[in-house]
């Protein structure tokens, strides 16, 4: 059975199974439009004020973090997401500890990174907490490249994130919660069995 659950799974859409139990809301919220200027970096969301969205709240999917929502009217939202210029959230190394700082300039980059500090290609990124908007166990991204070093304290960490924003039609909205008081378990976005 097992197995076959499996192979099952294989063919859902992989951001179509949430766990049925969770201490905090999920909000589902379908895009209806994308900034045209900066394709991936907003997009438009149909809940808004009059379905308990507030601003800063964080946006995933079941892959990992979208981004935060950025402006709120009465029925829709605005989300700011990883992959817009200048955003940035703390973060961590979950097989070494390390932490730093995931940022957009350019590319997506695990920054402030030692170096000196052992990580490794594929290395799985996920918010660490020290925010008082991202609860931390979201799944971030993965290490895809390590660059020499430009200077001699930090090296250039790139990622590839979880979540690929431009194949996104829906989205969660994390809420429940007083922002800047909760731990996320790593758990609670992993599919269920």
């Amino acid at each position: 059975m097992r197995l076959q659950n499996s192979e099952l799974r294989k063919h859902l859409p992989e951001d179509s199974v949430l766990p049925i139990v969770t201490p905090y809301e999920l909000t589902k919220a379908h895009i209806i439009g994308r900034d045209p200027t900066n394709i991936n970096g907003y997009l438009y969301i149909d809940k808004g004020r009059s379905s308990g969205i507030l601003v800063d709240q964080p946006v995933l999917t079941a892959k990992g973090i979208v981004g935060k929502v950025h402006h709120v009217s009465e029925r829709y939202s605005i989300v700011e997401t990883i992959e817009h210029e200048g955003f940035a959230i703390s973060a961590i190394d979950i097989h070494t500890g390390i932490h730093g700082i995931v940022r957009k300039n350019a590319y997506l980059l695990f920054d402030f990174i030692r170096v000196d500090d052992t990580i490794a290609i594929s290395d799985s990124i996920y918010t660490s907490g020290m925010s008082e908007i991202f609860p931390e166990g979201i799944l971030i991204g993965f290490i895809s490249r390590i660059a020499e070093p430009h200077d001699p304290f930090f090296k250039p960490v790139y990622i590839n994130p979880a979540v690929k924003i431009n194949q996104l039609t829906y989205l969660y909205v994390l809420s429940g919660y007083n922002i800047g008081t909760i731990k996320l378990n790593t758990k609670i976005l992993e599919q269920t069995p």
